[in-house]
């Protein structure tokens, strides 16, 4: 579950229950080659940094960084969760359903109440985020924009034309910077944990739940295409969309 891409696009980073818990793995963009990274708490929401040297997870409530080796781990927040990463390797994170940011120095500060699950653009100006629908922040203005007004819409990602991916009802949804939102039909569902491709446009990763398990899935947003990069053997799972 919840893939996230290297910065070169040819790694992705996920969770897998494929041993005790569910723990941080890697493996190639192409599938195959898979690394274990963690064991032992479970861990949550896997978000690459963008110098690709770290991964930041959620484990035992609190922000976790593991180096690509997974011998490094530091705790950089407590009582935190939905870490994501902006291009100068800033943190936002959620808690108590509030958002904040972690400063280079190690300081926090309090951005936004009420949000979950932010997703920072590639740019480094926008702060995406759930809240009674698809919401964005213009960090530089501090205004907030509802995008959408469907509670049922979750897990927005920025792609770096400005699109926003985002789950509704299962099913992966875009609403594009002139506020159209397409409907992507072709791709099969449930889905979620949308992870637009760091330079390609037209490639997505997502989780994709076939026949009583979870897998990585990747496919061209406008053809389908789909490729599973993982395929789940085992029955021991815990669905979290």
């Amino acid at each position: 579950m919840s893939p996230s891409w290297s910065p070169d696009g040819n790694r992705i980073a996920f969770l897998s229950n494929r041993a005790e818990g569910w723990d941080l793995y890697v493996m190639d963009a192409a599938g195959g080659d898979i690394e274990r990274l963690t064991s032992g708490a479970t861990a949550d929401d896997p978000a690459w940094s963008p110098d690709g040297r770290r991964i930041a997870i959620e484990r035992n409530h609190r922000i976790e960084v593991v180096s690509l080796n997974g011998d490094e781990r530091t705790i950089v927040a407590a009582n935190a969760s939905h870490a994501a990463w902006s291009p100068d390797l800033r943190l936002a994170f959620i808690r108590d359903r509030d958002l904040y940011i972690r400063e280079l120095d190690g300081s926090e500060s309090l951005i936004l109440r009420d949000a979950e699950q932010p997703h920072w653009s590639p740019d480094g100006t926008t702060i995406a985020f759930s809240r009674r629908g698809i919401c964005a922040l213009d960090l530089q203005s501090g205004v907030v924009t509802q995008r959408t007004h469907n509670p049922a819409d979750k897990s927005p990602a920025i792609a770096a034309d400005g699109d926003i991916i985002f789950v509704r009802n299962i099913a992966l949804t875009i609403i594009h910077p002139d506020d159209a939102i397409s409907e992507l039909r072709h791709l099969p569902t449930p889905a979620g944990a949308p992870a637009p491709h760091p330079t390609n446009l037209d490639c997505i990763a997502f989780h994709l739940h076939d026949g009583g398990n979870w897998d990585i899935a990747v496919a061209s947003l406008e053809r389908g295409n789909l490729e599973r990069l993982t395929r789940a053997t085992w029955t021991s799972w815990n669905a979290r969309l």
